[in-house]
């Protein structure tokens, strides 16, 4: 089995969100995060686990994705969420936020914390190389830092 590795300094977000724990909500807040993405696999009948290249503009247009947005987790019981045309109203108890709608990002997760920020990441990489033809990749893994020092990781199986 092999794996490969892409951890290129543009791989990253800069994103504001709260997460909800223990009966309490954090302060809005940002993080300027990074991600690193790999690839097991078999090699192919060509030396390889998948092209350098795709993976690279695949994993950038996953964090593009997120980038200088606010992260709203629609899977939260805590949170209520409306989307109203343009725009998106939270809720947690007495507080309140308002979002032009084209800055947030809505995840379906329960939390935005770093742990179920890499799921989502490794999940929705997972499907975007599902569709790709002639590889032998049985599982991707995201690293998510929300700053130095501590990250997440999640590892997705593709079968």
């Amino acid at each position: 089995m092999y794996r490969i590795e892409i951890t290129k300094d543009y791989l990253g977000f800069a994103s504001a969100h709260f997460i909800t724990f223990k009966g309490r909500c954090e302060r809005l807040h940002g993080h300027n995060y990074r991600a690193w993405f790999d690839v097991e696999g078999d090699l192919t009948e060509d030396g390889y686990v998948f092209d350098f290249i795709e993976l690279k503009q695949i994993a950038r247009q996953l964090c593009q994705e997120l980038d200088h947005r606010v992260l709203l987790a629609t899977e939260n019981p805590q949170i209520e969420l409306r989307v109203e045309e343009d725009t998106v109203y939270a809720a947690y108890g007495a507080q309140r936020y308002m979002f032009p709608r084209s800055d947030v990002a809505l995840l379906p997760i329960s939390n935005t914390t770093a742990e179920l920020l890499a799921r989502y990441l490794a999940e929705r990489f997972a499907d975007r190389l599902r569709q790709r033809a002639g590889h032998h990749i049985n599982a991707v893994g995201v690293w998510v830092a929300e700053g130095p020092g501590q990250r997440a990781y999640y590892r997705a199986c593709l079968s």
